[in-house]
């Protein structure tokens, strides 16, 4: 599972003095916690949605408009495209096609799965795994009666009634 935003966008200007506008995208991969940041124009979203209209159905895919661009159609945009990347990262098969605009194939493989089209994230669990302690192991026993505060937060926070837990 990937989660992804686009924070940001940026003026490019290349040697010949054409420019265009970059959108920032923040690829954050759920199981692993790395994130990755790409840049991609328009025209590559275009190209993108293009190839997963064949694949999956797709979001609503914001309109590309013939006006002068200012700061207020450039964040409607960058909003826009932002909707519709989570819209397509958010379906039960993940497409390689996003995994490869977003440049992170190869965190989301291991081993040898070319094959696939599709990435399936429907048996995937969201959260990472924890580890717990019986609250003994955070308990000690102090002469005078009184105990960590910190032990007494944290029981708090894990348990409903902390004062069943404390073995005087």
């Amino acid at each position: 599972m990937i989660r992804v935003s686009i924070p940001s966008y940026h003026k490019v200007v290349e040697d010949n003095n054409d420019s265009y506008t970059a959108f920032i995208i923040e690829v954050c991969i759920v199981a692993t916690g790395k994130t990755l940041s790409v840049q991609k124009r328009y025209s590559e979203f275009e190209m993108l949605h293009k190839q997963l209209k064949k694949q999956i159905k797709t979001p609503e895919f914001p309109p590309k408009k013939m006006m002068k661009f200012s700061n207020k159609v450039l964040e409607q945009r960058r909003l826009a495209l932002q909707t519709y990347l989570q819209g397509v990262a958010l379906a039960d098969k993940i497409p390689k096609i996003l995994l490869h605009f977003l440049d992170v194939e190869q965190y989301m493989y291991h081993g040898s799965q070319d094959s696939l089209d599709q990435l399936d994230v429907s048996n995937r669990t969201t959260h990472q795994s924890m580890i717990a302690f019986p609250p003994e192991v955070y308990l000690q026993d102090n002469r005078n009666g009184s105990w960590d505060i910190v032990s007494a937060g944290v029981l708090a926070a894990l348990y409903n009634n902390v004062e069943d837990l404390v073995v005087r």
